[in-house]
């Protein structure tokens, strides 16, 4: 992970981690159950990342609501991303909150819940090149990280002469040299980059991706349709753009 996001002023949101898990943090996803137990990977700045013995970030955040919501206590289970089809079926973990990409061939495995977060894209250019509209950007040469490229519809692409880019270093340096115009990467590295140096960048537009986050939980024992009654609540009343202004917002 290339940018480390602090988290201010959080202090009051910051979640312990389970270090040993006793029986009386063990559920069966039931509403007898004291606990919600989610899956957390918290290597993932700035949905999840560790403050000490502590854990903070957006998921965290929307994980804490949830259990609220649930009239459950909220237990923190650290796992890693890449085993999270495979810890979904521990007993002592109940959802999986951790930047999960709907999979169709694990629909069979595990349940999905509604999206949860929609990724989007800051478009950035350089403050001496005096860009100030979306429109200035057509025809101009554009760098996106490789590996987001594909969460782009390729109909705005083909706005742009478009160069991509390993890392967010390499990008951000072919800006700074004009060997691009501009550059499109998604929100929460843009929010960094703008934050850490409003002098030189900046905010042209903000762009809906294809990618979106599921919570995973384990099949058919009805906790998709409460996390989704959820879901839609905090989204309704407001809370959900709360949260994700905390983490995300643009003031430009």
């Amino acid at each position: 992970m290339l940018f480390y996001f602090p988290g201010c002023n959080k202090e009051n949101k910051e979640v312990d981690i389970t270090k040993s898990q006793d029986d009386s943090l063990v559920t069966s996803t039931t509403s007898l159950a004291n606990y919600l137990n989610v899956g957390v990977d918290v290597t993932f700045p700035p949905f999840a990342f560790l403050m000490g013995s502590k854990v903070s970030g957006f998921d965290v955040d929307l994980a804490t609501e949830i259990a609220k919501r649930l009239e459950k206590e909220l237990n923190i289970v650290q796992i890693s991303y890449n085993e999270a089809f495979n810890k979904i079926n521990d007993p002592s973990i109940d959802i999986i909150i951790s930047g999960i990409d709907k999979d169709t061939q694990k629909e069979s495995l595990v349940d999905f819940s509604d999206p949860y977060y929609i990724s989007y894209f800051v478009m950035l250019a350089l403050k001496a090149k005096n860009y100030n509209s979306e429109y200035e950007m057509i025809n101009k040469k554009i760098g996106v990280l490789k590996f987001e490229a594909e969460n782009l519809n390729p109909d705005l692409l083909s706005s742009y002469y478009i160069n991509q880019y390993e890392d967010a270093v390499s990008l951000i340096n072919a800006l700074k040299s004009s060997e691009v115009d501009g550059i499109l990467i998604s929100i929460p590295i843009g929010v960094k980059i703008l934050k850490d140096d409003p002098e030189s960048y900046t905010f042209i537009q903000k762009i809906e991706s294809q990618e979106k986050y599921y919570i995973i939980m384990k099949k058919d024992t009805g906790m998709k349709e409460k996390i989704n009654k959820v879901l839609k609540e905090i989204k309704d009343d407001g809370t959900f753009e709360k949260i994700y202004n905390e983490w995300f917002s643009l003031d430009y």
